[in-house]
């Protein structure tokens, strides 16, 4: 999705917290950046979200609108987060203090109302990674597109699995599901704006989804849209560089 890895100008990155006077760039000084690894719903609507980052730190989820979470990490670097049932789509940005200095996580945190998978992490210019443990036969987890009709699927299968994707029954890309259960797949050619279907599949099983691509509306105010679709939620967001990617999270 080179179109978004090379737009500028208008975004911004909110992730690391307003209070902080400090920050380091992950890639300049080889800092391990914090990371999200599970999400889960709670018997009240809240979503629990598990993280792992350096022992006995502090984290905080920032939201654009101003609000934020805190935590702690253990002595093994996991920390655990409840992000309060909502009606809306939530983004947040990731961030903890290493020895004064804030290291920001990659990509955002988007927390989706019910039903279906309770969050993913958007990530510029790629598929979003869905926090849900590996799936014996595939899933369809996300469907990520900008305005040039390049589009990446990413899902979770058996780790380290063969998995295919195929288009409107054409065509193929071929790939593996990482160690932790996680794939994505990139188209090599741009689609037309209209409706899709996907077939994900592995020596396990299939996974089929519809998509509709059409263009992002104008953003303003928060740095993102979301909406409900009849078969999940449909986030239009800026990536940090300013580019407008759109995420379709599956349910």
């Amino acid at each position: 999705m080179a179109a978004l890895a090379a737009a500028c100008g208008r975004g911004n990155d909110w992730r690391t917290p307003a209070q902080s006077s400090q920050s380091v760039s992950t890639e300049a000084s080889y800092v391990q950046p914090p990371r999200f690894t599970a999400a889960a719903r709670l018997g009240d609507g809240d979503v629990e979200i598990v993280g792992r980052a350096h022992r006995n730190a502090h984290v905080q989820l920032t939201s654009p609108d101003g609000s934020s979470l805190a935590a702690v990490t253990d002595s093994r670097g996991a920390f655990s987060v409840a992000v309060p049932r909502s009606a809306a789509v939530r983004l947040f940005g990731l961030a903890e203090d290493v020895g004064g200095h804030q290291v920001r996580g990659v990509g955002y945190l988007a927390v989706v109302p019910s039903p279906g998978q309770p969050a993913v992490v958007l990530r510029a210019g790629t598929g979003a990674e869905a926090l849900a443990a590996p799936s014996a036969a595939p899933k369809i987890s996300a469907v990520d597109f900008d305005v040039s009709g390049l589009v990446v699927v990413s899902g979770l299968a058996r780790p380290g699995s063969a998995v295919r994707l195929s288009v409107d029954g054409a065509g193929g890309v071929d790939g593996h599901a990482n160690t932790q259960g996680r794939y994505t797949l990139t188209l090599t050619t741009a689609l037309k704006a209209g409706d899709h279907q996907l077939a994900v599949q592995s020596p396990l099983g299939q996974a089929a989804a519809r998509f509709h691509i059409s263009p992002a509306g104008p953003i303003s105010g928060l740095p993102f849209r979301g909406a409900r679709q009849s078969n999940g939620w449909r986030i239009d967001w800026l990536t940090p560089a300013g580019g407008e990617q759109t995420t379709l999270v599956v349910d």
